[in-house]
């Protein structure tokens, strides 16, 4: 069994969705995009669509998505988090990645 990998990911650098891309199936990986990096969770965005296509599990934080007004752009597979529950996120994961 793997471990489990949190992706903190806060710019506006796809780096961290390709590093998390790089974890075998083994490991139970997360990417949470939270502040500019929610600009990644559109639907056109091909690394967090290969993410997803991959089974990594893809976060974004719902009042960051907000504020930036992107909601209507967002894909349906990305898991949207109130920033309340960015730290139970943190605690279930082994690992913590930030990026």
């Amino acid at each position: 069994m793997g471990k489990k990998v949190l992706y903190f990911i806060s710019s506006e650098d796809i780096t961290g969705v390709e590093l998390a891309m790089e974890h075998t199936d083994e490991d139970d990986v997360t990417i949470l995009l939270l502040q500019n990096a929610v600009f990644f969770a559109n639907k056109s965005n091909k690394a967090v669509t290969q993410a997803l296509n991959q089974n990594k599990k893809v976060a974004a934080c719902k009042e960051h998505i907000e504020i930036r007004g992107l909601t209507k752009f967002i894909s349906d597979k990305i898991k949207l988090v109130a920033s309340t529950d960015v730290i139970d996120l943190i605690f279930e994961n082994e690992t913590i990645i930030n990026m």
